[in-house]
């Protein structure tokens, strides 16, 4: 078989095109599936500013009854008294004894209005949550004192 020029130009490009392509089509579609998570994660993003946090030296025993609460995911800013709840996941219905040993107390409304404004952040109404080992941050409301005990 006799090549041209023309015909082992055309050969090249043709083998080489699709390896050129294929990485462009990868990143557009990884992209997509980025904006598409980020919107996700910012619906379920909370900002909130920070009353209080303090560890437990002692883990205290909490369990659930029949609710499934909100697990939240947190991120504390170093610069400034503020948290950020991300919701991940529902807690499985467990029956049994859980612990905590870290609570936060958070202020809701308006971050931006609460630092700026003393009244504004002293009238706000303040939140508790709790650090269950095991399964992240939970609303302390949806949790019940005490170790679990079977109802035979």
């Amino acid at each position: 078989m006799k090549f041209t020029k023309l015909t082992k130009v055309v050969l090249t490009a043709s083998m080489v095109l699709p390896l050129a392509i294929a990485p462009l089509s990868a990143n557009a579609a990884q992209n997509k599936s980025a904006v598409k998570t980020e919107k996700k994660a910012t619906a379920k993003t909370q900002k909130f500013a920070l009353a209080e946090a303090s560890g437990i030296k002692k883990a205290k025993a909490y369990h659930t009854k029949d609710n499934k609460p909100m697990v939240y995911k947190a991120m504390f800013m170093a610069d400034q008294p503020v948290v950020e709840l991300t919701a991940t996941k529902k807690m499985p219905s467990v029956r049994k004894t859980l612990y905590v040993d870290k609570q936060v107390n958070v202020k809701l409304g308006k971050v931006e209005t609460l630092l700026k404004n003393k009244k504004a952040y002293k009238q706000a109404k303040t939140v508790s949550y709790s650090h269950v080992k095991g399964y992240g941050w939970v609303k302390t409301s949806d949790l019940t004192k005490g170790i679990f005990m079977s109802a035979d």
